[in-house]
């Protein structure tokens, strides 16, 4: 059969429009291809960008009864740290305070994070132990974080209202948190230990001998164990202060520690760290 010049260019002119059609195909294919690719690419990226940065959520949990916030323990680990910078400063001769330091390296059986925690938790503890026993007495009425950071606030404007008045304002003017906790952990025992009406605060004759009797007492100008008539007035103060402190380890030994998270205290406070 024989084909004639037109017949030829007709045959190629379909040819090359097949090609063009093929490669436009293929150039569109691979070019959504890729564009799928690098927006998967793209997210899981940005997933994972996401997740390196994320902080573990703060734990809920209660000590004694009361629900500790992430604000107070963010309060409290801030003493924390510093006790934990130099207890491994001391221990181990770890620098806590480098740029590169590791919380979660181990020193012997310690690890600065686990340590971290603990104390933290302890502190808040030994803090909320001494506001029951005050609650115990009705010193105070509450020891849960926004009754304190409320009691402060109102401190702070009954002093700035006072001094608007051009009235004296004895003590502190005006109070950050951590400064008012000190002030009212420091009321509470002194409201305690200065009424002998308070369980423990009574002391007989004898319970102050024997205290006496027990301890070296001085003063000055006197050679010598300073006589009982001199010191006695400290004596009793010294007594009811040990008293105290006592009742207040009893209250810590009644909180309990059994449902504490601390794997996610740990992580959390490790996404803390400056």
């Amino acid at each position: 059969m024989s084909i004639t010049k037109r017949g030829i260019m007709m045959i190629v002119a379909a040819a090359i429009i097949i090609i063009a059609i093929a490669a436009g195909i293929a150039i569109g294919v691979t070019m959504m291809g890729d564009g799928r690719s690098g927006g998967s690419d793209a997210a899981d990226a940005r997933q994972q960008t996401q997740s390196d940065t994320q902080t573990a959520a703060f734990p809920e949990f209660a000590l004694g009864g009361t629900a500790i916030t992430a604000d107070e323990f963010d309060q409290a680990m801030k003493t924390a740290k510093n006790e934990t910078i130099s207890h491994f400063s001391q221990t181990y001769q770890v620098n806590l305070n480098a740029d590169d330091a590791d919380w979660t390296a181990k020193h012997g059986s310690e690890t600065p994070i686990d340590y971290l925690a603990r104390q933290t938790v302890s502190d808040l503890r030994t803090r909320h132990a001494t506001y029951r026993v005050g609650m115990s007495i009705g010193a105070v009425a509450s020891d849960d974080y926004p009754s304190i950071v409320s009691r402060m606030r109102n401190a702070n404007q009954t002093n700035a209202d006072k001094r608007a008045n051009g009235e004296v304002v004895y003590g502190r003017s005006e109070y950050d948190i951590d400064m008012y906790i000190d002030y009212e952990l420091t009321a509470l025992k002194n409201a305690y230990i200065d009424n002998d009406g308070n369980p423990g605060m009574a002391l007989s004759d004898k319970d102050v001998q024997d205290y006496y009797d027990a301890h070296d007492w001085t003063v000055e100008g006197v050679d010598g164990k300073a006589p009982l008539s001199d010191v006695k007035a400290n004596v009793k103060v010294q007594l009811r202060e040990e008293r105290y402190r006592a009742i207040i380890a009893k209250e810590v030994d009644s909180i309990s520690l059994a449902d504490v998270p601390w794997a996610k205290l740990r992580a959390y406070a490790l996404g803390q760290l400056d």
